[in-house]
């Protein structure tokens, strides 16, 4: 079963920006996830022109290979207008009610009496 999460693009790190020097012609980017983890994942090469920051996009989150389950972490669409938004908000949502049952106050068993260990 396919995994995608979506993200904010906060930077677009391109080898044709005048503000980053390249090795090779890959594109990467700085991505806040919908739970607020942050981190930098590539692009794929078809997408890299038409990326913007700011834009809402899908996160391939599929396993590298069948024995190494580390996601592949790579933007593989970008969405805009009331998909974006809808797919934000219903995850900020989601992260919301999380965020709220991790911060509840966890219940305490009633007391018990004190036992006694005979031996």
């Amino acid at each position: 079963m396919p995994i995608y999460h979506p993200g904010k693009i906060i930077a677009v790190y391109s080898p044709t920006s005048k503000d980053v020097a390249s090795a090779d012609s890959s594109t990467q980017a700085l991505v806040e996830m919908w739970d607020e983890n942050i981190f930098t994942c590539d692009v794929e090469r078809s997408l890299a022109p038409k990326l913007k920051e700011g834009d809402v996009v899908l996160i391939d989150y599929n396993p590298v290979s069948p024995k190494l389950m580390i996601p592949k972490q790579s933007v593989m669409k970008i969405l805009r207008g009331a998909i974006a938004k809808k797919t934000m908000e219903r995850y900020a949502e989601i992260h919301k009610k999380r965020k709220a049952q991790e911060t509840a106050p966890q219940r305490m068993p009633p007391p018990q009496p004190p036992s006694q260990l005979y031996g």
